[in-house]
This record gives C-alpha cells, structure tokens and sequence, in this order.
C-alpha cells in the first residue's frame, strides 16, 4: 500500500533509475545544482561582508560629520551673540558703551 496524502490521494514517489550510466548522470546533474547553489551563497556572503564593512566606515563617516555640525552649531550660536560682538568690539575696536568712563594707562 502507499503512503497516502491528507486528501486522501497516494503520494508520487520519485522514480530513481536502475540503469548505472543514468543513475550516474542523475547524482552528477543534482550535485551540479548543489555546487551552484553553494557557489552561488558563497559568492553572496563575499558581498554581504563587504556592504557590511561599508556600512560600517558610512556609519564612522556619518557620526564624525554629526560631531563636526554639533561643533559648528555651537560656534554659530557663540559668534553670533551680543557678549560675543561686544567682546569683539572692545578688544578689537577699543569701543566702550556710552556710559562708561575710560581710564588710560599714560605710563606706557
């Protein structure tokens, strides 16, 4: 008796020919798609290791880029206010504020 499915319908065995030639060229054709499939995941895992790799020099790329623009927001908002002109403008410029009174050294 054959094994049946669960609809009730026998199951289809695979027919494995007896002729030694035939049966030779059965298991070299199934090792040949064997060997492809594997060269072929080989191959993939080459690729997948160096999109890896490359990821990981982007994601060094992206967190000293992300470094640099906190850097640069923190001068930005340095430079760009009032104390920091006022500085500029006294030590640069001898400015003073119009209430100020000025004391000069006359020594040097």
């Amino acid at each position: 008796m054959q094994p049946q499915r669960s609809d009730g319908r026998p199951r289809k065995r695979i027919k494995i020919p007896e002729n030694p030639i035939v049966l030779g060229l059965y298991f070299t054709f199934w090792a040949a798609i064997l060997f492809m499939f594997a060269w072929h995941f080989v191959s993939q895992m080459g690729e997948y290791n160096e999109l890896r790799s490359e990821l990981s020099r982007v994601n060094t790329r992206i967190s000293a880029a992300k470094a640099e623009q906190e850097r640069l927001q923190f001068e930005l908002t340095f430079f760009d206010s009032d104390s920091y002109l006022e500085q500029l403008a006294r030590e640069r410029l001898g400015m003073v504020l119009p209430n100020e009174i000025v004391f000069r050294n006359i020594a040097d």
